[in-house]
């Protein structure tokens, strides 16, 4: 499990419960946000949603209240890289809103499946991805003693 600095997570008892599951817990460097890109991703769209829920006129909501409906909503929301939404991955649970007659995926009993299409998915976006970081890329070939400047 990758985290941040957060003091929370250096409790004993939390390191006995990712001790008993065999889960080894690593953290950022302080003030390395970049480290763990994809929570940072993912912590960026919430607080803009949530920021936009509080700013609503007449909202009479607990902020964490906010926050729980965003992130039900969030992972109840098809992803466009892996096509389907967190919540269908994790726990199988039908989450579209549209009328099966217009379903564009059948959730009937392919859980399995589908994670794998989810996967090849993901590894596709990354390929395109790493091709076009890649098509900028320069390689060095540095040797003893040479300086870069």
């Amino acid at each position: 499990m990758l985290t941040n600095q957060y003091p929370g997570i250096n409790s004993q008892e939390f390191k006995n419960f990712l001790k008993s599951r065999n889960i080894t817990l690593m953290s950022t460097s302080i003030n390395t946000s970049f480290s763990n890109g994809l929570n940072e991703r993912l912590n960026q769209t919430l607080v803009n949603k949530i920021r936009c829920i509080i700013n609503e006129k007449n909202n009479q909501y607990a902020w964490t209240t906010i926050a729980q409906t965003c992130i039900n909503k969030y992972n109840s929301t098809e992803h466009t890289v892996t096509k389907f939404s967190p919540k269908y991955l994790l726990y199988g649970e039908d989450t579209s809103i549209l009328p099966t007659e217009l379903e564009i995926n059948d959730y009937s009993n392919k859980l399995e499946e589908d994670r794998r299409k989810s996967l090849e998915n993901s590894i596709r976006y990354h390929n395109y991805n790493k091709e076009l970081y890649d098509k900028n890329k320069i390689d060095y070939d540095f040797k003893v003693g040479d300086t870069y400047i």
